[in-house]
């Protein structure tokens, strides 16, 4: 299933999506500041890598007191994380081939499965994006060739969804569209498709590889880079993501480049809207990266997003409760006290 189009039908698959997608500058539903349910839409996150375990456990004992989603940690750290946190509503997210994302096939699939077998609910995969911001020029032999395979256990992927989303499958790209990628020609003003697009299938092979080896109900997010692509590429790979049925686009790690921005979350969303519609099945995106404080936490859900990644849950969650108290009573809130999970540099 896993190279059952070539890389050519994908490119104008993708060039679809890039035609059809139009940002819509929408405001979303946000839940009510210091609310339960806005502590829902937080992943409590620490990553550095010189995280000690009290660090952690103190990460676990803020999750549980504020209701968070859930924690993200490395997979070090996963066990000790579902030991913490058995018994409440919170689960274990866990990074793969975090950060640089250009580990090979076979080294993530070791990665994910040994972070479901500690207990990992979801996994936060880091895409290989070099792919996508380079050009090759595969023969057709290289053009198929794939990373390793999955372990042999792995189930059969439903081609549902794949085909759904690519039932176009003319060589003909489009030649229009707010985001189509224009052509190598100077000359003309037509946009249209590379004629040398990067290796999608590669791309595809290694998500459907991870979602085969971790079905549902483990939650996949593919973790896109946006500060390393431009829009046409981030509408490339969330195609790719909702075709291997991922289950949320997510714009970054937050150590390399900008973190989050309303612009990508917002073409983000639009990109899952229209995918959803073609399969029938929503993907959503997470916004993580430099979100520090209530007013950034509210403009990424405002742009779309449902679910936030951030070292800085506590403190905005402190200062949702402030503002919401201020307008109650008419006066200042009292001091909100910023934890150490808020005060990264770098990171999320």
């Amino acid at each position: 299933m896993t190279d059952r189009y070539t890389n050519a039908e994908w490119a104008a698959q993708i060039a679809e999506t890039q035609k059809a997608v139009v940002r819509q500058d929408k405001a979303w539903p946000v839940p009510a500041a210091g609310s339960r349910e806005f502590a829902q839409t937080i992943d409590h996150t620490l990553l550095k890598l010189d995280a000690t375990a009290a660090q952690i456990d103190a990460l676990c004992a803020e999750a549980r007191q504020e209701g968070f989603k859930s924690v993200c940690v490395r997979l070090p750290f996963v066990a000790r994380c579902v030991s913490n946190l058995r018994g409440s509503s919170v689960v274990v997210a866990c990074v793969v081939g975090f950060h640089e994302g250009t580990y090979d096939t076979y080294a993530k699939l070791q990665e994910a499965q040994e972070a479901v077998k500690a207990g990992a609910s979801e996994l936060d995969i880091v895409l290989n994006h070099s792919i996508l911001t380079s050009a090759p020029t595969p023969s057709p032999k290289s053009a198929s060739s794939t990373p390793p395979p999955a372990p042999s256990h792995k189930q059969t992927l439903s081609d549902a969804t794949t085909e759904s989303i690519t039932a176009s499958n003319s060589s003909t790209p489009p030649t229009s569209g707010p985001y189509s990628v224009p052509s190598n020609d100077s000359n003309t003003t037509t946009t249209t498709h590379p004629a040398q697009p990067p290796n999608y299938s590669a791309i595809f092979t290694e998500l459907a590889a991870l979602r085969t080896l971790c079905p549902a109900p483990t939650l996949l997010k593919l973790i896109l880079e946006t500060s390393a692509l431009t829009p046409a590429q981030i509408l490339a790979a969330t195609h790719l993501a909702a075709a291997a049925r991922f289950d949320f686009v997510k714009t970054s790690t937050g150590f390399a480049g900008r973190g989050a921005t309303e612009a990508d979350v917002l073409l983000m969303r639009a990109a899952c809207d229209v995918l959803g519609q073609r399969a029938a099945r929503g993907m959503q995106v997470k916004a993580s990266g430099g979100i520090r404080s209530l007013e950034g936490a509210v403009a990424m859900l405002r742009a779309g997003a449902g679910r936030l990644g951030t070292s800085s849950g506590v403190w905005i969650m402190q200062e949702g409760r402030r503002v919401v108290a201020e307008k109650e009573t008419g006066r200042p809130g009292g001091g909100v006290t910023r934890l150490y999970t808020g005060d990264s540099v770098g990171g999320y």
